[in-house]
């Protein structure tokens, strides 16, 4: 009977000292990375999420392109859009790892309360751009260390910005505009974006 409960207990207690040396490693790295001040953006449309419905519902609404009618149409649609399972881990794993995490959309921000408010957490911060250079402004200005995008204009800004650029590979599917080819520029491409 002696032997069982040994038995039982060494197996606990090992279990618990792994577990602490696990949470000890995760707390020396998160706290790290939290005090030198790292961040990780995330490109919105066709790079955290499959936007191409949201945008199909705002053309059907009749509205000019572009304009603040249109962007308050998309902005509220965000349900329709899908998020890609990797990305969206990769996110959450900056994240737990004491990084600030942010969310860049090329769009414009009417009618985006929901929208911001559905990516808090893991988001920190969620910025609105209406071109390839406000963006390379906001990445310059904000320090951010690595950014995750989708299109070409993305890796090229954050290359500009002096941040790591990671591709997120853009849905077959897609019906936005802008340019997607991986591996144009030699970054590295997260495995299974596309989904």
């Amino acid at each position: 009977m002696l032997q069982i409960l040994d038995a039982f207990l060494k197996k606990w207690l090992l279990r618990l000292k792994i577990f602490s040396f696990l949470a000890a490693t995760w707390a020396v790295f998160f706290s790290v990375f939290t005090l030198m001040g790292l961040r990780a953006g995330f490109e919105y449309d066709d790079g955290l999420v499959f936007s191409t419905p949201a945008f199909k519902s705002a053309q059907g609404t009749g509205l000019e392109p572009g304009s603040k009618g249109y962007w308050e149409a998309v902005n509220r649609s965000h349900k329709l859009e899908r998020v890609k399972p990797a990305v969206w881990l990769t996110a959450w794993f900056f994240r737990v790892f004491g990084f600030k995490t942010a969310i860049l959309a090329r769009r414009g921000p009417d009618g985006s309360d929901s929208l911001v408010q559905s990516w808090k957490p893991p988001a920190d911060d969620f910025f609105f751009s209406d071109d390839e250079n406000q963006e390379y402004e906001i990445l310059e200005k904000k320090g951010f260390t690595l950014y995750f995008a989708a299109s070409d204009a993305g890796i090229i800004q954050a290359r500009k910005a002096g941040v790591w650029a990671v591709r997120i590979r853009k849905s077959a599917k897609s019906v936005l505009p802008a340019p997607a080819t991986p591996r144009k520029f030699r970054e590295p491409v997260l495995p299974l974006s596309e989904f």
